[in-house]
Formats: C-alpha cells, structure tokens, sequence
C-alpha cells in the first residue's frame, strides 16, 4: 500500500476467523474493503496438517504469545494464551474441534438482550458455512454447500473407542452429531478439514474472494495502533507497518473490529474508548467511557485425568518407534488419515451434573497421547488423558491496556475457578471422571492412573489450583446487550459511536459450552448481513 490516505467502504481489523469472513462477504456483496492483518501469511505447511497445531501454538512467529495472570485462584501461576497472529488468526493454529454449541447457549443470548441472536436466529449462520462430508446427520441443522468443511474422524484411537464405550457404560447416550438436535452424551469429533487438511475460512472465504473481487484489499503484516474518529464517529485506523512507518486507511462507511476476544478491547483502550478510570490508570485519556469495554472475559478452564497405558499404540511410543513414525508418515501421505490428521482430542462426553434441564455442565475430552502440561513433551511411555471442563463458567476477569503503547501487550486476568460455583462444578465432573476409569472398556487400558490419584474433594481442589489451565477459549470481553455493561447492541453497534461495530468472539454475552470457533465464524456471518442490511429495515 502507497503511503498516504487510501479510503474504502469498509475497514475490518484482523483477518481471522471472524474478519476473514466478513471482508469477504462485503466485497461479495460490492463494496470496497480493506482487511488488515497483523500477522503473516499462513504458507507454513504445519497450518494445513492438523496435527502442526502442537508446534504453532508455541512459536511466537505466529501467535501473540500472551498470558493470563498472575491467577489468584490458580496459586499465582500465569497462564500461556496462544492467539493467532497470521492469516485465519486462531484459527489456523487451534485444535481444530468443531462443535457449535448447546442450542439453550443462543437463546441464554436472547434472554440476556441480544435479540436476535436465539438458537433458531442463528442456526441458518451455522449452516451456511458449513458443508459437512457426512451423509448420516440430520439436514435440518446442516449445511452442505458453504465455504467450511466438516467432516467425521474416520480412524479413531483405540483410546478414543474405548472413552465413547466407557461412557455408554455408565449410562450416557451415544451422540453422532454434537452440532445436531441435542449435546448431551458421548460421541466422537467433527473437525474443520477435508481430506486430511485444515479448512479455515482464511483459505474457504477470504482468498477465494481475493481472487475475484478487486474492491477487497488485504493488508498483512500492518499493526493498527488505533481507530481514527471525527467526534463520536469513526473514520478509519492508524496502522504501522513492520518497517515502522504509518498511514491512515480512512472508512466511509464503518470500521469493524475483528480482532478477537483480547485486540478488540485493547484497541478500543488504546483508542480512548472505555472505562475512563481504567484508561487514566493507562495514561490514556478518555475519548467515550463505555466501562464495559475489556470486562466480563470468559474462557473455559480444565483439569486432566492422565493414564499410563498397558496397551502400546498412543501416540507417546509411537513417536519414539522409527516404525510408528514411518507409519503415522505414510498413513497421512497416502490414506490422509491417522495422528497428523486428527489434531488433538478424538472424543468428547457432556454430562449434566447439577440441573439437566440447564443443558451441560462438564465436557470431557479424550486424547491418545499424554503429558504434564502443554510447556512439555509427551511421556517416555504408552499414556493418555481426558481433561474435564467446566462448560459454563460462573468466573470472568477483563483485559485492559498497561499503557498507551500499541506495541505494549495488555494485562489479561481470566479469574479461573474464582467463583465457588466453578469449583463445585468440577469437583463433581471428577466424580463422573473417575467412574469412566472404572468402567470395564478403559480399566482395560489402564496400568496406572498418573493423575490425580484417589484425593479427597480438598485435595483435589489443591489439585485444580495447582494444575488447571485453559482451553484457549476467550471471549466476552466486549459483550453485545442493551443494558449499562454492555459495549455493543444487537446489530454489534458500538454503544454511543456511530461507523464502529465489532463481530468477533468478544461480543458473545455468555461463553458457549463447547469450543468457540464454530459460533465465531457465524457471528461474523451474521454481521455481515445486519452491516448490508437497508437502514430502514433495521
């Protein structure tokens, strides 16, 4: 981009999941579009084989290499918040799971006054992404033709059958589609790929539309420092490029933020837009006090059960055998199937531990390797684990900006298991946890149990304090409702500013009871539609 003033209709900030898709689908719709990346291009081979998520989340090339904490209840400890910095944004370095969320997280939404955002207003979002390479789920809640595949692990584990076994053993129904009629029940994953490859809506949405409309511009490696305003109205953003010179991208219509659950407020901070005590406390003054900006962060915190295996065949030993790895290599080359296709965690079981009719509580997933934390390497010997997730947290903390500087990265607090209600929650989510290790199917499998032993309830929460991470979920921070807290109103209007809306995971009012990406690729579906739509049908 020359240096100067370029102007379009539209300037959306960080071509991730959500700005991906919704650069797209305005310069689809004829308008001209500039989306802004801070990050590189995703050529790296590990973005496309779904396994290389193991090593992108930790290579700070590709990812903002943020923490959480110190954690108050976690002991102290800080805790490592990869997020994407590249093309597809998190997620091209995520897990890959797929899973939409329990259809009461929507309405919960609704109720919670974003109208318009129910179960039955999403699902047609949900689908249209979607094409799903499986022939035996209901087409009521599918989507056949979109930009983003979906498809069944084929190959599943000897640990993951034995996990969905363990649970129909204890009683809980087997469910062959999560993003189906229900959540409850054991089954395994759907992930984002086709034929042994990522799909991102980078690659599904964003590029496909690169190539056929010259109104959209794409602008990588750009750092925004801040929005741009004419009174309350935003006018564009000030960007740095990575030689350190700056220009301004004006926007006639609106700037949209994209930027995900940490940017998006920190750039509104940096913008003077927030919380005017917490901005003085930054040195930046207040442009428009919106306290809610950088508030009420969500993300899903775990605890794991880990196993040493009597059975070779976890990916433990098989990466240490020359012959596992030539077979997990020439599995993937030639069939697309195997560890390399499969990412992480195979299986999933959501169980309602306290009120059935309040959806889930607890989501477990299984995994067929094991480890002492994600800092680490897998263990010398066969092993597997199942983390235990809380799927709807009582416990929120914020993001704020430390100082004025764009380059600076804000203080992030996720509050983990602050809430009592939290720690009950998991205590009995290991309760239904050590009864799957009794059952028949996996006692099978197990030699030992690595962790955590037989504690009592007091011990265990010294456990959870001690070891309890994240699932890289963060959302909420700039959450969308009509009342004094929240930062956008339904349509994903900032509250007060004209020509600024925001359509990332940061405007979900309430965190989702499963994996996030899903419902952040159909926000900015949605998005999409509520900026074309006539402002007299609105």
């Amino acid at each position: 981009m020359a240096a100067g003033t370029d102007a379009y209709d539209y300037v959306v900030v960080g071509a991730g999941a959500a700005g991906s898709v919704v650069a797209a689908r305005l310069a689809e719709r004829g308008a001209s579009v500039a989306i802004v990346e801070a990050g590189g291009p995703d050529r790296n081979i590990l973005f496309h084989i779904p396994a290389g998520f193991a090593r992108l989340i930790k290579d700070k090339r590709f990812n903002w290499g943020d923490e959480a904490g110190p954690e108050p209840a976690l002991n102290g400890r800080s805790i490592t918040w990869p997020r994407g910095k590249v093309l597809g944004g998190s997620g091209s370095i995520n897990g890959l799971v797929f899973l939409r969320g329990w259809a009461g997280d929507f309405d919960h939404w609704r109720d919670l006054g974003a109208t318009g955002w129910g179960y039955e207003d999403v699902l047609p979002y949900f689908k249209r992404f979607e094409t799903l390479l499986a022939n035996d789920c209901d087409p009521e809640f599918h989507g056949y033709d979109g930009p983003i595949s979906v498809s069944r692990i084929e190959t599943p584990s000897r640990v993951a059958q034995a996990f969905v076994v363990a649970a129909i053993e204890c009683g809980y129904p087997h469910n062959r589609d999560f993003n189906g009629r229900d959540l409850l029940g054991v089954g395994l994953h759907f992930l984002n790929t086709r034929n042994g490859l990522r799909s991102t809506t980078a690659r599904g949405h964003l590029l496909p539309a690169l190539r056929r409309h010259a109104n959209l511009n794409l602008l990588l490696r750009h750092h925004v420092e801040r929005i741009d305003f004419d009174g309350n109205r935003a006018t564009g953003i000030t960007i740095r490029r990575d030689d350190n010179t700056r220009a301004k991208l004006t926007a006639r219509r609106e700037v949209i933020l994209c930027a995900g659950a940490i940017n998006t407020p920190h750039l509104l901070q940096l913008s003077g837009i927030g919380n005017g005590e917490t901005l003085r406390a930054a040195g930046i003054g207040t442009r428009h006090h919106l306290p809610g900006v950088g508030e009420n962060l969500q993300d899903h915190v775990l605890a794991r059960f880990a196993f040493r295996s009597r059975e070779r065949g976890t990916l433990n030993d098989q990466i240490r055998s020359p012959f596992g790895l030539a077979k997990i290599g020439l599995d993937y080359i030639f069939r697309r199937q195997g560890p390399l296709a499969i990412s992480a965690a195979e299986a999933s079981l959501f169980v309602s531990v306290n009120d059935a009719d309040a959806g889930p509580d607890i989501q477990f997933q299984v995994a067929n390797f094991s480890m002492d934390g994600y800092g680490g390497g897998l263990h010398p010997f066969p092993g597997f684990v199942y983390s235990t997730t809380i799927c709807r947290p009582a416990s929120a903390g914020h993001v704020f900006a430390r100082t004025p500087a764009a380059r600076d990265r804000p203080a992030i607090l996720a509050n983990y298991l602050s809430a009592p209600k939290d720690i009950e929650t998991l205590l009995a989510g290991f309760r239904v946890g050590r009864k799957l290790a009794q059952t028949k199917a996996l006692s099978a499998l197990i030699e030992s149990e690595l962790r955590p032993g037989k504690l009592s309830d007091q011990e265990l929460i010294a456990y959870f304090r001690e070891t309890a991470t994240t699932v890289f979920h963060p959302c909420g921070s700039c959450r969308m409702g009509r009342d004094d807290g929240a930062v956008v109103d339904p349509e994903l209007r900032a509250h007060g500013l004209q020509g600024l809306r925001i359509a990332d995971a940061s405007v979900m009012p309430s965190i989702p009871s499963t994996n996030i990406h899903a419902a952040s690729i159909m926000i900015a579906e949605k998005a999409a539609d509520l900026v074309m739509r006539p402002p007299d049908s609105r």
